[in-house]
């Protein structure tokens, strides 16, 4: 599992004050980005290799409320693992407190031809 800590921006809030509920969703897809970044595989130096991620599909289970100024924490597993497409699983917490946990599935795309492609070798070992 791989950990990345955020700020709560006052841009991330509702008129409610708290965190827009697509935002959630923002938080784990820059979760991903850095979950990449760890295992070494930059997402631009993906893309320059010629792949590239698209989601299709998104869920995210509300369970509590993040304010501007918090300090949350997203935690990013790799739940499958296939030959074009990864699910990746999150847990959004504020401390002890679980805000939000959900799953993303992105598809592996060729950069030319935005069709799905075999996941890249060095991505796939990594996550292994």
């Amino acid at each position: 599992m791989f950990s990345y800590e955020l700020p709560v921006r006052y841009a991330d809030t509702d008129a409610q004050g708290h965190v827009f509920f697509a935002n959630y969703l923002t938080f784990f897809d820059e979760g991903l980005t850095y979950f990449f970044e760890h295992l070494g595989c930059r997402y631009e130096d993906l893309e320059a290799e010629g792949a590239m991620f698209v989601f299709a599909d998104a869920q995210c289970r509300y369970l509590g409320s993040a304010r501007f100024g918090d300090r949350v924490q997203v935690d990013v597993r790799c739940e499958r693992l296939g030959r074009t497409s990864l699910t990746t699983a999150y847990v959004l917490r504020r401390g002890e407190d679980v805000l939000a946990e959900g799953t993303l599935v992105s598809v592996c795309l060729d950069t030319s031809t935005r069709t799905p492609r075999a996941l890249p070798e060095r991505l796939r070992e990594a996550l292994g």
